[in-house]
């Protein structure tokens, strides 16, 4: 029974995520996405058949040509999470893109959770404490802010089993040849599902090593230097495994660098005890304190709760006597301090200067969102809160009975919001895109321009419907606008249905520049375009919800040399 526990608990785990946020989903799962803000989840469909057809050699891995036409895109500057899509490929073959998203959206949770549960379980012994242990990094607050549409960064389940690998490595629990060999695969898993946490992931787990051979006893320290050629030894299987990615990630242009602004994402210190909207306990009610954060609701991931943190705090004291407790207290607090960013931020105003900026000069972390690393902390919580629920010898029942109680009362604190607004999303894709009506006249390669404009609307999922076949002028890969883009006003004018001065001649310039031939426009969302596409030659066409708009080339290039 011993050796089926963990199938069990993962099914538990997995029921949990299902009842808790899948459900709306379930209800009616035709068309529709588990989360919010669709465009997310646009691109993510998208991801998962760019692997597929670059599985089947239709398209390069990381320089695509698909998106962001004529220049294209660095895909290894973007969240395509190739591990899992290469994983999935199969499922999203055979029923699509939006089956195999919401399967890891929903699955995310339970095997970050399961991750946890594995390590408690080995640290503690006892399957009672590792089971709310593990409840309470997969069913955190930063996994339930980025199930919300941050798949990639809900995909953190290797973390917890690297965690795990190291400790065996360390304690000699595991040959070494084979815990070399996992800890590489697991590395490798997570670099294939984003980089951000995979680099980060490098940077706290570094310096909680270090932390360990200061802090550990003669034994340990030596047990560390003995196991530091097996881990490094696993770290660097890991990055020739990826190395493709980090390859183009780092000897190609990065199209995002210089517009991302991570110092606009600090985990802002109340967060800690004032929980946002996602959280069913005092979400509402504390949503005018939460709305003073900065960043948006899927980066203010950092809600513990009093009870949590008395439970936490708990488990450090309950196990003070031992040295390596205090290395997993160096660690949760290392990743808070770090999540806080470059400014102390209180409320959403800034204060004192804090350790981020010593570390924004690293390779693949200068972009990273600082609040992000959160979800290192919520690991070594979750370890302690296991700790403060393990039963030790001699202690009375009713005490025990009180520790649960209170580990308990922390988890219910950290419940999802049970709204099918926060938890579903209905894409309403035109019936001639799902049909392949509405595109199949447009030859293959032809630069396409949908609207409504990259995260706006669904232009990314039309896109994968349409198996890659055209290229797009824009899309939606990162939340910035193409340097090469910049200087047309027209672009900023999608984003935001204002018109620019001489709208119709700025039209012109970005259909030329772009190379589109063809406009795609969602009859539901027209904007204000129709008239100019009118004057700039385009031939009008409707099918099955799509307004379409041809242009010839020629033509377009001919009166934007008229002026």
């Amino acid at each position: 029974m011993r050796r089926l526990e963990p199938l069990w608990v993962l099914l538990g785990y997995a029921a949990a995520s299902v009842v808790l946020i899948g459900r709306f989903w379930l209800r009616a799962p035709e068309d529709a996405v588990v989360g919010s803000f669709g465009g997310d989840q646009g691109f993510f469909a998208w991801s998962l058949v760019h692997w597929l057809e670059t599985l089947a050699g239709n398209q390069a891995p990381f320089l695509t040509d698909r998106i962001d036409a004529p220049q294209g895109f660095n895909l290894a500057w973007a969240t395509t999470i190739p591990g899992p899509a290469i994983l999935l490929s199969p499922l999203t073959a055979l029923a699509g893109p939006l089956a195999s998203y919401n399967l890891l959206a929903i699955a995310a949770p339970a095997l970050a959770a399961w991750g946890a549960y594995m390590l408690c379980r080995h640290i503690t012994r006892s399957t009672l404490a590792a089971i709310i242990g593990g409840w309470a990094f997969g069913f955190s607050s930063y996994m339930l802010g980025q199930t919300l549409n941050h798949v990639n960064l809900a995909l953190v389940w290797a973390l917890p089993l690297i965690v795990l690998v190291v400790i065996r490595l360390i304690e000699r629990s595991v040959r070494p040849r084979r815990g070399m060999l996992l800890l590489a695969a697991l590395i490798a898993m997570q670099f294939l599902t984003f980089t951000e946490v995979a680099a980060t992931a490098t940077l706290v787990g570094v310096l909680t090593l270090l932390a360990a051979l200061a802090l550990g006893p003669t034994d340990v320290r030596r047990r560390i230097v003995q196991a530091a050629p097996w881990l490094a030894g696993g770290y660097a299987i890991a990055l020739a495994v990826v190395s493709p990615l980090l390859v183009a990630a780092l000897l190609h242009p990065n199209p995002i660098d210089d517009r991302i602004r991570p110092d606009l994402y600090p985990l802002d210190l109340k967060n800690l005890i004032v929980p946002t909207i996602v959280t069913w306990a005092g979400g509402q009610r504390f949503q005018g304190d939460s709305l003073q954060f900065v960043g948006n609701l899927t980066e203010q991931l950092g809600y513990l709760g009093p009870v949590l943190i008395i439970a936490a705090l708990g488990g450090l004291i309950r196990w003070r006597r031992e040295r390596w407790v205090w290395v997993i207290a160096f660690g949760v607090l290392l990743s808070i301090v770090l999540a806080l960013g470059a400014h102390l931020t209180i409320s959403g105003d800034q204060h004192s200067v804090m350790p981020w900026q010593l570390v924004t000069h690293l390779p693949l972390i200068k972009l990273a969102l600082p609040t992000r690393i959160v979800v290192f902390a919520w690991l070594g919580i979750a370890v302690l809160v296991a700790l403060f629920v393990v039963p030790r010898e001699r202690e009375e029942p009713a005490v025990m009975a009180l520790r649960l109680i209170v580990a308990v009362v922390a988890l219910i604190c950290l419940l999802p919001v049970p709204r099918a607004d926060v938890w579903r999303t209905e894409l309403h894709t035109p019936p001639g895109i799902t049909s392949a009506e509405a595109t199949a006249e447009i030859p293959d390669d032809a630069v396409v321009l949908i609207l409504p404009y990259s995260f706006r609307g669904d232009g990314m999922y039309w896109q994968a419907l349409a198996k890659m076949r055209y290229r797009m002028a824009g899309g939606y890969s990162a939340a910035a606008v193409p340097a090469e883009y910049m200087p047309y006003p027209v672009v900023y004018g999608f984003y935001n249905d204002q018109l620019p001065a001489n709208p119709r001649q700025e039209l012109l310039r970005y259909l030329a520049f772009t190379g589109t031939t063809w406009v795609l426009v969602d009859a539901r969302a027209p904007g204000p375009w129709a008239q100019f596409l009118r004057e700039t030659g385009g031939v009008r066409s409707e099918v099955g919800g799509v307004v379409r708009w041809y242009f010839d080339p020629a033509a377009v290039r001919a009166q934007v040399s008229s002026g």
